[in-house]
């Protein structure tokens, strides 16, 4: 099992990754690093398998767009703490969230019948929903 302090430190990170995303569409480099370093904590196990997790984003960032590097950086230093299985569960369960906030939003722009200019598209933070599926595959992986 993942030390108290790991996890602990590993949450508070992401938290700060949450809020920046949130106000500012952006997460300074010094985020994933942090993340990074608490991987360190104990020494004795860094999930370096768990890079992989973040493979999928950075093809779909390179060749669609849409996926910012800082959440791809942060999907690999993630998965340094928690290895691939908890930080895949965790990808896509933050994927699940986010299309169901975005149909949710959806459903009530055309229940207010509100109109959006052609073309632009509604960026979402992706970091919140991936806090809150790192938390759950936590909680399913034990």
């Amino acid at each position: 099992m993942l030390s108290e302090v790991r996890l602990i430190s590993f949450f508070i990170v992401l938290v700060l990754a949450a809020v920046s995303d949130i106000r500012k569409r952006e997460i300074p480099d010094g985020i994933p690093l942090l993340v990074t370093i608490v991987s360190l904590i104990p020494l004795e196990s860094v999930q370096l398998s768990g890079l992989l997790v973040a493979l999928p984003l950075l093809m779909i960032g390179v060749t669609a767009g849409g996926i910012g590097g800082g959440d791809i950086k942060l999907t690999g230093a993630c998965g340094l703490v928690l290895g691939f299985g908890r930080t895949l569960i965790g990808l896509i369960t933050g994927l699940l969230l986010l299309l169901v906030f975005h149909a949710a939003r959806q459903c009530v722009k055309r229940i207010k019948k509100e109109n959006r200019e052609r073309g632009k598209e509604q960026a979402y933070p992706l970091v919140p929903f991936l806090l809150l599926g790192m938390l759950i595959s936590i909680q399913i992986g034990g």
